[in-house]
């Protein structure tokens, strides 16, 4: 395992000095394995829109997708989430308020 110490400085550090080296290199690691698994996700989604869709002999409710949003490593924000929730309040309004127009019209036509 190399942790990035250059060779004449590793012979000049002590043990305790030498950690800020492995913790830097355990973060790099951490996340290229990061890295390495938000690529996997991406295939496995390609691989399910293309080739699974293609396969006619399995039966599945649903056909695959790729996602059209990347894959979201971060927790969601107290402002993103108010946002959202703003966003789908105006969607129902939207919707219950064509409603009640639909019904309006079905019932001034009915009289």
């Amino acid at each position: 395992m190399s942790i990035g110490v250059p060779y004449d400085l590793f012979w000049h550090l002590n043990p305790r000095k030498l950690e800020a080296f492995e913790t830097a290199y355990a973060r790099q690691r951490q996340e290229r394995m990061n890295d390495m698994w938000y690529m996997g996700q991406l295939v496995a989604a390609a691989m399910d829109a293309t080739v699974c869709n293609m396969m006619p002999f399995t039966k599945r409710r649903q056909k695959g997708t790729y996602p059209e949003k990347p894959v979201r490593i971060l927790p969601v924000t107290e402002a993103e989430r108010k946002a959202a929730e703003e966003r789908e309040l105006q969607k129902f309004i939207g919707f219950a308020g064509a409603l009640e127009t639909k019904i309006k019209l079905k019932n001034a036509k009915d009289e």
